[in-house]
C-alpha cells in the first residue's frame, strides 16, 4: 500500500467523521485536499458538492459542477437541479431533471416542488398521487401536507375540480392548515375559519411540546393568522381584519413574502383613505426579495393595486412609468393593464378616452372569451351611463356563451325594452333556455328563464306559447300553486276545460283558511313594520289577568268648604284672570330734576387715571371676533 493510498484512506475516514458530526466546513477542506491528490475521485467530488449545498453555497456548487467533465456531471444532475432550484432558477432545474435518467424518489420530489413553483398544479397533483402510491417511508404525512397545498392552488384555477383529499387524517397542523386553504379557494370562508382555528391550536400545542419559545410559536402562527384575517376581510369584517393584519406586522417577521401579502391587503382595506399609512404599506408590499416567493397571481395583484394607489394619490408621472413596466412584466395580462388605464381616464372624467381604449382592444380580437368579460361589462356600463343603449347591446352581444349568464340576460332584456326591440328579447330568452338545457347545471336558473318567457308571452297575448313553458316548469319541479295559477290564466284564454281541471287541483279556500292561524295574524303588528314592533318573551305572567289598581285617596286642602263653589278661574295664570289689576309703572322713578345743589360747593374735575403700558415684551394675540348670533327658528 503506497503512501498516497494511506493518505487518501485517512482523509476519507476524516471526511466520514466530519459528515457524521455535521462539520461541513472541515469536510469541505478535506475534500479539497483529496482532490489535490486525486482530481478524478468521483466520491470526493460528490462529497464536495454535498458539503457546499449543506453550507448553502449554491452558486459556488454550480460553478464547480460546470467545470466538471460531462460524464461526471451527468451523475450529479440531482445536485445540480437542487442548486438551481434553491437559486430560484426553476425552469433550468426542470430542464436538468428532464435530462436525468434517475428514477430516485428524491429526484421525483424535487421535480414536483419545481412544478409547484411554476404553478403547474395539475401535473404536480398527478405526480404526487403517483409518488404516494409507490412510497413506503416515514415522510407520508409531509407528502400529504404538500398534496393538500397543491390541491388548494388547483382549485383556485379550476373551481369544479373534484378530489376526496378533504377526508385525509389530520395528523399534522400543516395538513389542517392546507385543508383550510382548500376551503378558502372554494369561497367557504366560515368553514375555513373553523379549520384555521383548529390548525392554530394544533400548531401551538405541537410547538409547546417541542420546547419552542413564545416568539418562535408566534412566528409560526403568523401565516395562519394572516389567513384568518383574509377570511374576515372577505366576510366584510374590515375592522377585525385590519386589527389582525397590524398585529402580524408588529411582530417584525423574517418572512418577506408574508409581510408583502399582509401589507397589500391592508392597502386594499384603506382604499383611498389613510394615504400616509398606505404609502408605507405599498413600499413593504413591493419588496423585491419577496417577489421570489410570491405566486404569479399575488405579484399581479400587488402591482395592480400599486397602479391604482398612484392614480388615487395623483402621482401621474410615476403611474405612467409603472404602467409601462407592468405591461412588460405581465404580458399575458393585458386586460388588467387596460383596467388600470381606464380607471385613470375615469378619474380624470375622460369617459370618451376610456371607451376608445376599450373599443380599440376589443375590436382587435376576432372572438371574445371569458377573460374579456370584465372589459366588455365596463364598456357597456359606460355606454349605458351615456344613454347609448344600442352600443351597449352590441358590446354585450359579442360575449358569446357568456351572454347567457343570468345577470347579463337580465341586463340585455332591459336594454331591449329601452330600444323597443321585443323580437330580440324573445330570441335572447330562447337562446338562453336552449344553452342552459344543454348545460344541465342549474335547474333554478332554467326555471326562472321559463317563467320570465311565459310572462313575456302572456303580456303579448300569446297564451299557448306561455302555457308551453309553464308546463315545462311543472315537469321539472313538480306542481306549484304559483305556476299553476299562471297556467290557469293562460289556458283560460284558449282552453276553458283544461283551465277548469287545473283549477280543481288548487286547494280550496276552506283548506287554505284551515292552515292559517287567524289569532296569530291579528296579534301581529305587521302594519307597523319590523322596526316598531317590540319583541317580548312569552311568560306565564303575560297570560294572567291583570289586577285592578286601587285609586289613590284624594287629598283636599285644609280650608276646603264643600258648600262653596270653587273659583272657575283658579287654573288660569294671574294675569289672565278677570280680577287681575296691573301694578303702576315705576320705570320713571328717579329721573328728571330732583332739586339743586348748594352754591358754595366747587366741584373740580379729577384727572383721568393714566394706564401704564406693561414692561417687557408683549405677545401678539389674535383679536377676538364678535360672536355671530345663531339664527334659530321663529
Amino acid at each position: 500500500m503506497t503512501e498516497l493510498d494511506v493518505t487518501l484512506s485517512n482523509s476519507f475516514a476524516d471526511l466520514k467523521r466530519f459528515e457524521n458530526n455535521g462539520e461541513y466546513e472541515k469536510a469541505l477542506r478535506t475534500t479539497n485536499k483529496i482532490l489535490e491528490l486525486s482530481k478524478d475521485s468521483q466520491k470526493a467530488i460528490h462529497c464536495k458538492v454535498v458539503s457546499l449545498i449543506q453550507l448553502n453555497k449554491f452558486e459556488e456548487a454550480l460553478n464547480f459542477l460546470d467545470k466538471l467533465d460531462d460524464e461526471i456531471k451527468s451523475k450529479l444532475n440531482f445536485e445540480k437541479a437542487y442548486c438551481e432550484y434553491r437559486l430560484n432558477k426553476v425552469d433550468e432545474a426542470l430542464k436538468t431533471i428532464k435530462n436525468s435518467d434517475s428514477d430516485d424518489f428524491g429526484v421525483k420530489e424535487l421535480e414536483i416542488q419545481a412544478l409547484y413553483r411554476v404553478e403547474e398544479h395539475e401535473k404536480c397533483y398527478s405526480n404526487y398521487i403517483d409518488l404516494i402510491k409507490n412510497s413506503s417511508d416515514d415522510y407520508e404525512d409531509e407528502r400529504y401536507a404538500n398534496l393538500t397545498a397543491v390541491l388548494s392552488g388547483l382549485l383556485a384555477e379550476k373551481a369544479n375540480f373534484k378530489s376526496d383529499l378533504l377526508d385525509l387524517n389530520e395528523n399534522t397542523y400543516e395538513i389542517i392548515y392546507n385543508k383550510a386553504c382548500v376551503l378558502l379557494s372554494t369561497g367557504e370562508y366560515h368553514a375555513a375559519i373553523k379549520k384555521l382555528n383548529q390548525a392554530e391550536s394544533s400548531c401551538r400545542k405541537f410547538l409547546e411540546d417541542d420546547g419552542a419559545s413564545e416568539e418562535e410559536i408566534e412566528s409560526e402562527l403568523a401565516i395562519i393568522k394572516a389567513q384568518l384575517a383574509f377570511c374576515q376581510q372577505k366576510l366584510g369584517k374590515t375592522e377585525l381584519a385590519l386589527k389582525l393584519y397590524n398585529n402580524i406586522l408588529r411582530q417584525k417577521l423574517a418572512d418577506p413574502a408574508l409581510i408583502s401579502v399582509v401589507s397589500n391587503n391592508i392597502l386594499v382595506l384603506h382604499k383611498d383613505q389613510n394615504v400616509f399609512d398606505s404609502k408605507k404599506k405599498i413600499k413593504s408590499a413591493m419588496n423585491e426579495t419577496a417577489e421570489l416567493k410570491l405566486s404569479k397571481n399575488q405579484k399581479l395583484n400587488i402591482w395592480y393595486n400599486y397602479g391604482l394607489f398612484l392614480i388615487n394619490t395623483n402621482q401621474l408621472d410615476v403611474y405612467r412609468k409603472h404602467l409601462d413596466v407592468f405591461k412588460v412584466k405581465f404580458p399575458n395580462n393585458i386586460n388588467d393593464s387596460l383596467m388600470v388605464e381606464c380607471f385613470h381616464y375615469l378619474k380624470e372624467k375622460n369617459e370618451g378616452q376610456s371607451i376608445k381604449v376599450l373599443n380599440d382592444y376589443l375590436l382587435s380580437k376576432k372572438k371574445l372569451d371569458s377573460s374579456d368579460l370584465e372589459l366588455t361589462l365596463l364598456l357597456s356600463q359606460l355606454y349605458i351611463k351615456g344613454q347609448k343603449y344600442k352600443e351597449a347591446i352590441r358590446s354585450l352581444e359579442k360575449l358569446g356563451d357568456n351572454k347567457y349568464f343570468p345577470a347579463i340576460v337580465s341586463t340585455l332584456v332591459l336594454l331591449y325594452e329601452k330600444v323597443d326591440d321585443l323580437k330580440a328579447k324573445e330570441e335572447l330568452f330562447l337562446e338562453a333556455i336552449n344553452w342552459h338545457e344543454k348545460q344541465k347545471d342549474n335547474l333554478s336558473v332554467l326555471c326562472n328563464l321559463y317563467r320570465e318567457l311565459a310572462k313575456f308571452y302572456l303580456n303579448r297575448s300569446e297564451p299557448k306559447s306561455a302555457a308551453k313553458f309553464l308546463e315545462k316548469i311543472i315537469q321539472k319541479t313538480g306542481k306549484n300553486a304559483n305556476v299553476t295559477s299562471m297556467l290557469i290564466n293562460a289556458y283560460s284564454q284558449f282552453d276553458n276545460a283544461k283551465a277548469q281541471s287545473l283549477k280543481n287541483e288548487l286547494p280550496s279556500i276552506e283548506e287554505i283558511l284551515a292552515s292559517v292561524d287567524i289569532e296569530h295574524l291579528e296579534n301581529k303588528n305587521w302594519s307597523l313594520g319590523v322596526k316598531y314592533v317590540k319583541k317580548s318573551k312569552d311568560t306565564p305572567k303575560a297570560t294572567e289577568k291583570k289586577k285592578k289598581k286601587k285609586n289613590r285617596k284624594k287629598i283636599l286642602p285644609k280650608n276646603y268648604n264643600p258648600n262653596e263653589q270653587p273659583d272657575p278661574e283658579r287654573w288660569l295664570p294671574k294675569y289672565e284672570r278677570s280680577n287681575y289689576r296691573k301694578k303702576k309703572d315705576k320705570k320713571g322713578v328717579g329721573k328728571g330734576t330732583q332739586g339743586a345743589m348748594g352754591e358754595g360747593v366747587e366741584i373740580k374735575p379729577s384727572p383721568k387715571q393714566v394706564v401704564t403700558s406693561p414692561t417687557g415684551p408683549r405677545q401678539q394675540r389674535p383679536t377676538q371676533k364678535a360672536k355671530k348670533k345663531k339664527g334659530g327658528r321663529k
